[in-house]
């Protein structure tokens, strides 16, 4: 890596590129401000050091790193067409998964997703003399230079689609064998409050034992008072429902034991015991 006026010149083979440039430049971000390709400007990608940079920010750039080549992007969000709703529409189903707008997972909004014009453009320094993209007369390292930076955008933005498709719900190890405590403990439909505490929200219900008791506590002090989990770890009982999320469905089900949401196929049974 050789160092010019204070700026890393990124190698050509670009899978020797860290991981921090590749995230930088392929969320088509500014280095210094929050543009990116939807902005008014676009973006600038400087070919030498593979950075992003806004309009305010691109001059800087080639002044202090005497840079002259620069891939510029500029995406137009299409109208948006609006997808009309059915009064006999079936009921949605309860996501099975964390994710988003995939199976099992959170449904977006019903409007289709954003689709836009994207336009791809050399610019040359300092005069801002563009070049339309593709171009069959561009010198081969140029050409190159610039797939690499598009292919790097397209693998961001898989990479980021994978961590947001979560995992599905398993069935817990305990569900089939879980004790159900015969000890008189009945749950009113509504009106629940901690056992512990005064807390009326965010209330789990252990399915062994039947007690009712708050989630944990939030890093900002909101939250529960991890009345739930305490009691797991006194007892061990692993299993609990989140009251007032269960339906025909299903529920939010958590299992201390394995930290994690899971699926008990005999909730509905459980219930109706208590």
């Amino acid at each position: 890596v050789r160092r010019r006026n204070g700026c890393s010149s990124i190698p050509r083979r670009f899978g020797s590129s860290s991981a921090a440039w590749r995230q930088s430049r392929a969320q088509g971000q500014c280095a210094f401000s929050f543009d990116g390709p939807e902005s008014e400007n676009g973006i600038y990608v400087c070919l030498t050091h593979f950075l992003g940079f806004g309009r305010d920010y691109v001059d800087l750039h080639h002044l202090k790193a005497g840079c002259r080549v620069y891939l510029h992007t500029k995406k137009t969000e299409k109208p948006k067409t609006i997808v009309a709703k059915h009064e006999d529409s079936p009921p949605k189903k309860k996501p099975t998964r964390m994710a988003l707008g995939v199976e099992g997972g959170f449904d977006l909004d019903d409007e289709a997703p954003p689709e836009f014009d994207v336009v791809n453009s050399i610019v040359i320094l300092p005069s801002f003399a563009s070049i339309s993209l593709p171009c069959v007369d561009l010198p081969e390292g140029v050409q190159k230079s610039i797939a690499g930076v598009l292919a790097a955008e397209s693998a961001w933005k898989e990479e980021v689609a994978a961590a947001w498709e979560g995992e599905m719900k398993f069935e817990s190890k305990h569900a089939r064998n879980l004790t159900q405590l015969d000890n008189g403990v009945k749950v009113m439909p509504s009106g629940w409050i901690c056992s512990r505490c005064d807390l009326t929200n965010n209330l789990w219900l252990n399915l062994t034992d039947g007690a009712i008791l708050c989630g944990r506590r939030y890093y900002d002090g909101s939250g529960g008072n991890n009345h739930a989990v305490e009691h797991f770890e006194e007892t061990r009982y692993p299993l609990c429902v989140k009251l007032g999320t269960i339906t025909a469905d299903g529920a939010d089900v958590y299992s201390y034991d394995e930290d994690a949401m899971v699926e008990d196929p005999l909730l509905a049974q459980r219930s109706e015991e208590r």
